[in-house]
């Protein structure tokens, strides 16, 4: 499940704790952050443009529930390992292929 910056996520006490950077195969550059909603514990994963400098990590693009990405939650979702990942619909330059899912799945795994 996506969740797209809303009224809610700015009014959440998070707590970005790690960060990493994928590069897609049309050279697109990703800053990817691990963050801890601090009320629910829940582990959020983001991804952000880093050519549009809107935030410290760049332009938001998508931020997912880590246990979707893993194929974890209640939802029935498959994990992204082995995929490649569209972050955006409707922008043809935000996704990520399946090798930087899969160093996403290991990152996530080694910090949570």
């Amino acid at each position: 499940m996506v969740l797209h910056e809303n009224r809610r996520d700015k009014k959440m006490l998070k707590n970005t704790y790690k960060a990493m950077q994928v590069t897609n195969d049309d050279d697109i550059t990703f800053n990817v952050t691990l963050d801890k909603d601090i009320q629910t514990q829940e582990i959020f994963v983001s991804f952000y443009d880093t050519r549009y400098r809107h935030t410290k990590y760049g332009q938001h693009v998508a931020r997912y529930y880590a246990n979707t990405l893993l194929g974890k939650d209640d939802a029935g979702s498959k994990s992204i390992k082995d995929s490649a990942l569209n972050l955006y619909g409707g922008v043809p330059d935000w996704y990520i292929s399946a090798e930087n899912s899969n160093a996403v799945i290991r990152f996530i795994e080694a910090n949570s």
